[in-house]
């Protein structure tokens, strides 16, 4: 690790000279091709490092022997283009390639024209006579686009070249593979190996970029370009050049997490696409020994990966798991242990548990939205015997759900409180652990709820990776559901001298989430204690109880305590996905009023001293009011930030109460009113319910519901006995 450092140290002076050049424009004398001396060189690079001993290479070896390079160059081309012996994806699996007729030729149709994208956000830029500078970031010259360093590095995994051979399979057009041949060579001419992690802003050779292209667009490029004419023997031994510089480079330049899991899962597919490499098989036995670990490390007892992100989760299960799909098409399979992915089962149960009710994972710490039907095929294909695995990949037509409703991950940190398993049922995210080892988030404490099946307090997941205000924002306590403190957002630190052993970014044992659940209720309990602001000064510390009274009804007690006599000013925080709202000016009530659509209705409970406010697609003098997506067009909606604002000296608290609507039901509050010890409430509703609502000791929190005529109902005490 600390040569990985040093290395990225060295190459500052590099970073900031790519970044200058970047910032002048593609380069219209970007190198498209090799000197034939550099081709040469590259040519006898690939013969020397082939184990020419096979019978297969008998044509090459007498040619290389002779150092007759053409006629070795001949011999191995027409090898790889006959070769049956290593099968890869569609072609292994007995598939047809997948071709999405319309969209893929889109794609390749632009890409003969020079117009490609980066990233994975919504940004095309066309190429002047389609001469790639792959140093070029199109974002630093879009006006109105924050810069992405993204787009510059994933324009190197060429992910167009799967549509590309896609749509040369299915045409048998000449131009895409022209396309490809001409990006290809385009990209080795300019992009030499790195002789170290070389990841930092205008770099080709990312490790993580290395190891996807390795593991997906290069080996389909490769099987669906080998035999097109428009790719000359020259050519193609070219391209097999750079797998091996790919080879080499990842064997000797790996990094940690979730960058790990894709250079390792690259490597092995060089290493299982070109058996004919003398490295070959110490390339997959690196990798597999290396996942075969990280499956058993990464993953916390509760399978939450150590970043604690959701999307990362599968980042990281998608590549370990990659190995063996390719060992399975590449008949290598006894190569990778008979447990090694045994502890992954964890890693997706730890998803079906936190599952909201639309069958996405709330986007905790930097995430795009994860649809775990399409995720838990993957879980299925290697977990065939988890019923609930099949139910949640089949949307509940197959296996069975569940025999729990809600449940805490106490090494994540995590609540997850439902009324049931259906898309229509209520639920609440509640985040109360470490910041995790990476993509983190300013957001402990904080919570998700969908109304109905529908997500209505969000997440924003934190947008792309620009360089804008608006990603700081959506990262920040003050895009979160969170509590602000004298106008300052928390400030965990994100990195540590030994994270893993670091209690901040990862538990080191069981969190006490001082977790209750029942058929009646469910509770849980957390605190912040850190610091806020650039500074991480302590004005107070905060302590977060949740309590659910099954199936409708959530409430939220923020108790504040100050570590001075001065007054503080306390702001909750709750992001709501809809700019339709309405306050009531009597009861101070906030109500989503979507037509047609589950709502929410969401009840400040002590009043006293208390500003409500409810702000949309607001950017001065701050941010308020949007959802900030990730590589989405546009990255930016309107939303609604609610704002409960209570500024004293002393301790505080708040206490909120969150109704989930059906489909036009109105606001069912008729009145609150506020008990005289300042920690209590009692709710009526129009249809004559009463609850009364309190969280009067230090920690926990009361419901009781009394039906009309004064007959008792639900009752609910989370948290008094601690």
């Amino acid at each position: 690790m600390k040569s990985i450092v040093l290395g990225i140290v060295v190459l500052g002076a590099l970073c900031s000279a790519r970044q200058a050049s970047q910032a002048q424009g593609p380069k219209p004398d970007a190198p498209q091709k090799l000197p034939a001396a550099a081709v040469s060189q590259r040519e006898a690079a690939v013969f020397d490092a082939l184990d020419l001993s096979s019978s297969e290479l008998a044509a090459v070896a007498a040619a290389w022997k002779q150092k007759d390079t053409a006629a070795a160059e001949k011999a191995l081309a027409a090898y790889l283009r006959k070769r049956d012996s290593v099968k890869w994806g569609s072609d292994a699996a007995g598939g047809n390639g997948g071709l999405r007729v319309e969209h893929d030729k889109t794609l390749a149709d632009w890409a003969v024209a020079g117009k490609l994208q980066g990233g994975q956000g919504p940004y095309f830029y066309t190429f002047p006579e389609g001469k790639i500078d792959w140093y070029y970031n199109a974002t630093q010259h879009m006006p109105g686009v924050a810069p992405d360093n993204e787009w510059q590095w994933q324009l190197s995994r060429m992910a167009v070249w799967g549509a590309l051979g896609r749509t040369y399979k299915a045409t048998g057009d000449e131009r895409y593979a022209q396309t490809f041949d001409r990006e290809m060579l385009s990209w080795i001419a300019q992009c030499p190996v790195a002789d170290h992690v070389d990841n930092v802003p205008g770099s080709t050779w990312r490790t993580i970029e290395s190891g996807i292209r390795m593991g997906g667009s290069w080996p389909a490029a490769f099987y669906a370009f080998r035999n097109s004419p428009s790719l000359t023997d020259a050519d193609l031994v070219l391209f097999v050049s750079s797998f091996l510089d790919h080879g080499n480079y990842l064997r000797h330049n790996n990094t940690r997490l979730n960058f790990l899991t894709m250079e390792m899962s690259g490597l092995y597919a060089v290493g299982a696409l070109f058996p004919e490499f003398k490295d070959a098989a110490d390339w997959r036995s690196f990798a597999v020994g290396k996942l075969a670990q990280e499956a058993r490390t990464q993953f916390l007892p509760d399978g939450a990966q150590d970043e604690l992100s959701t999307e990362y989760q599968n980042v990281a299960l998608g590549n370990i798991l990659k190995i063996p799909q390719i060992a399975r098409w590449t008949g290598r399979l006894a190569e990778v242990p008979a447990d090694y992915t045994e502890p992954l089962e964890k890693g997706f149960e730890f998803q079906l548990k936190i599952m909201a009710p639309d069958r996405f994972n709330p986007k905790y710490n930097n995430g795009l939205p994860q649809y775990l039907p399409s995720v838990f095929k993957m879980a299925v294909e290697n977990f065939p015997n988890r019923a609930d695995f099949k139910w949640v990949e089949s949307d509940g037509k197959l296996g069975k759900p569940p025999a729990f409703t809600s449940v805490f991950l106490n090494r994540a940190g995590e609540a997850a409180m439902r009324s049931g398993w259906s898309r229509q049922d209520n639920y609440l995210g509640f985040r109360l652990g470490p910041i995790g080892m990476a993509h983190q988030h300013q957001d402990k404490l904080g919570v998700v709820i969908w109304a109905y099946g529908r997500s209505l307090v969000f997440n924003t997941g934190g947008g792309s990776y620009e360089q804008s205000k608006w990603r700081t924002w959506a990262t920040s306590s003050f895009g979160s559901n969170c509590l602000i403190v004298d106008g300052l957002g928390q400030n965990r630190p994100t990195t540590s001298s030994d994270p893993w052993h670091n209690p901040d970014l990862i538990s080191q044992g069981p969190i006490d989430g001082h977790w209750q659940t029942s058929d009646v209720f469910d509770f849980a309990s957390g605190e912040y204690t850190g610091g806020y602001g650039p500074q991480r000064v302590r004005p107070a510390s905060q302590q977060r109880d949740v309590l659910f009274l099954k199936p409708d009804l959530f409430v939220v007690a923020d108790r504040m305590t100050p570590n001075d006599a001065a007054s503080h000013n306390y702001q909750a925080r709750w992001q709501l996905l809809t700019t339709h709202t309405r306050i009531d000016p009597a009861t101070h009530v906030l109500e989503t009023t979507d037509s047609g659509e589950a709502n929410l209705a969401v009840v400040p409970l002590l009043t006293k001293g208390l500003e409500v406010a409810a702000v949309s697609a607001q950017e001065s003098p701050e941010i308020l009011g949007w959802n900030v997506r990730k590589d989405m067009d546009p990255q930016t909606v309107p939303a609604t930030t609610l704002l409960h604002t209570l500024s004293s000296a002393g301790p505080q608290i708040m206490l909120t109460l969150f109704i989930p609507l059906r489909p036009g039901q109105a606001n069912p509050v008729s009145s609150v009113a506020e008990g005289v010890d300042g920690r209590s409430a009692t709710v009526t509703f129009t249809d004559g319910r009463k609850f009364l609502i309190a969280a009067s000791g230090n920690r926990g929190i009361t419901v009781e519901e009394k039906l009309p005529g004064g007959k008792p109902a639900r009752s609910a005490n989370g948290g008094t006995n601690y």
